[in-house]
């Protein structure tokens, strides 16, 4: 398929009427909510596995508090205590508190999946091995960026400690570089997530340049509403005013609705790009057909 600015003009419209069309607003808030919903067996769970890997005695908690603090201080002033507690008593979760863990939280994956085959133009027929295989992995991964939040903090702060002494530019350009580094693994982290759960989430086979396409815009909305929605709490809104501490659970829910209305615009795109190139090289079949054919009747 040649690329023009008229054929991404058409992909984005039919892309957006689709999404309209399919109630891609209210899918949008379905996974919002869900995710809202799996948020706590989620953490818990993580958190059990990342104290499990890297020591009850040597977990940091005050630095599991302070990540959790801006985005969600439910986590931060009751998830985390109590979770040091359970730690401190001596018990675990076991085979079983595991499993119920990871069945409560499968609710965000099964409305994503959901909301994916809708958003793709494909039955409602979900692969539930599917999902559960993604969703474990998805939790591992959790799991290992959990350790890595926690462990890595402390070995650039030593590694900041040999620029001590040195001139101003340089301790500025190692900043600049951390700096650097940091997001650079985000966008990826998002890209290669955004790529898998188009490609292997959904029901239908999506080729991996569309899934590649979709997950390159997501990542551009991403920024785009990060952005945007910290421009207006910073200058216009009042929200923490009249919310209070409510105010950072409140902008958890919203950025949580913007981020799945992204996610699923993007699916929309998709599946029109995956439904154009179907039609387009349904003719090219035929007509290799009517020519086999012919050849046969001569």
């Amino acid at each position: 398929m040649r690329l023009s600015l008229r054929r991404i003009r058409d992909v984005l419209s039919e892309g957006t009427a689709h999404f309209i069309r399919s109630h891609g607003f209210v899918y949008s808030a379905a996974v919002a909510f869900n995710l809202l919903l799996a948020s706590i067996p989620i953490l818990f769970l993580v958190f059990a596995a990342t104290a499990a890997i890297i020591g009850r005695d040597t977990l940091p908690f005050a630095t599991l508090s302070s990540i959790l603090r801006e985005t969600f201080p439910y986590g931060a002033r009751v998830l985390v205590p109590n979770l040091k507690n359970l730690f401190a008593s001596g018990a675990t979760f076991g085979i079983v508190g595991t499993f119920l863990l990871l069945f409560a939280s499968f609710s965000a994956t099964d409305a994503m999946q959901t909301s994916l085959a809708v958003m793709l133009g494909t039955s409602r027929k979900k692969r539930f091995v599917r999902g559960a295989l993604f969703h474990v992995s998805l939790v591992f991964t959790l799991i290992v960026l959990t350790s890595a939040v926690i462990l890595i903090p402390p070995l650039l702060s030593g590694l900041a400690y040999f620029t001590k002494g040195l001139a101003a530019h340089w301790d500025a350009a190692f900043q600049a570089m951390i700096y650097g580094i940091r997001e650079a693994a985000l966008a990826g982290m998002i890209f290669l997530g955004g790529v898998l759960s188009y490609r292997y989430l959904s029901s239908r086979r999506v080729r991996l340049g569309n899934a590649v396409t979709g997950s390159l815009a997501f990542l551009l909305l991403f920024y785009a509403i990060n952005g945007g929605f910290r421009f207006y709490i910073k200058r216009f809104s009042k929200l923490n005013v009249l919310y209070g501490s409510l105010f950072s659970i409140i902008c958890f829910i919203i950025v949580s609705y913007l981020f799945a209305a992204a996610y699923l615009f993007c699916a929309s795109i998709i599946g029109t790009l995956e439904n154009n190139e179907g039609k387009e090289d349904l003719p090219g079949r035929e007509q290799g057909a009517g020519a086999d054919g012919t050849s046969g009747g001569d």
